[in-house]
């Protein structure tokens, strides 16, 4: 079962860094459009939002069942405590895009783009950091 967990966690780990990547390499390319492009083009993305959010549910229900065996221990792994805090700084982050972007579409609100962008820059770097932690505490 452990192994089974651990796979679906590389693959919400996969799912989910794979959509930050994403969004931090079409960010530029969305600012370069004009208004009506950019919002076509959001709204052609809003998949992407959807296939994060799986990846971070993998990740989240994977990963309660993985930490189990530590959790006695976990007073004594500071970097494991750290990447847990990171984990739920991200999680705060994904639903402040969520957030924004469906704020976004419904009211054509140009100024939340800069804010998204912002966000998802900060979320790429906390998922970066998550990862980084990882190899750290279980290696």
């Amino acid at each position: 079962m452990r192994d089974t967990m651990l796979i679906l966690h590389f693959i919400g780990l996969a799912m989910g860094l794979g959509v930050s990547f994403t969004h931090a390499f079409l960010g530029p390319t969305l600012s370069k459009l004009n208004k009506l492009d950019a919002q076509k083009f959001r709204s052609q993305t809003k998949a992407l939002g959807t296939m994060g959010t799986i990846g971070t549910l993998l990740l989240l229900g994977s990963g309660i069942y993985l930490i189990l065996p530590y959790w006695s221990a976990i007073a004594f792994m500071p970097m494991l405590i750290a990447k847990l805090i990171l984990f739920v700084v991200l999680m705060i982050l994904i639903t402040m895009i969520n957030w924004l972007s469906a704020k976004d579409l419904k009211n054509d609100a140009e100024n939340n783009k800069k804010g998204i962008e912002l966000l998802g820059k900060l979320t790429l770097l906390t998922a970066v950091g998550i990862v980084v932690l990882a190899v750290q505490v279980f290696h």
